[in-house]
């Protein structure tokens, strides 16, 4: 997980980068959850584009941003979901956004 980069995204597309105790967590059936100290929101953790289902909700944010569409348009959106190129071009990806908009106003 690149820390840096997924917090930067994550408060980019305007949600809220979560801070909790992970000593604190609260048992659920399966999954050991936690409760956001900002947002109040009963949460598994933070964003980790590195994880399919996470950057799936990022590549979601960024298509509906009219101003990162030239930017989406140099991927190639089929080579996410590749089983063997999907990783890297996930990671591609968030990186590539990372510094695209640390040097763009947001």
């Amino acid at each position: 997980m690149n820390e840096e980069r997924d917090r930067f995204l994550t408060e980019a597309m305007g949600w809220c980068w979560h801070d909790f105790d992970p000593d604190k967590h609260v048992n659920t059936y399966s999954l050991e959850a936690y409760v956001c100290n900002k947002c109040k929101g009963f949460i598994l953790g933070n964003n980790d584009f590195s994880v399919v289902e996470d950057f799936s909700r990022l590549l979601d944010r960024v298509k509906n941003q009219e101003h990162l569409q030239e930017f989406l348009a140099s991927f190639n959106e089929r080579d996410f979901a590749d089983i063997e190129k999907g990783l890297s071009s996930r990671e591609d990806f968030a990186n590539q956004l990372y510094l695209f908009l640390k040097t763009r106003p947001v």
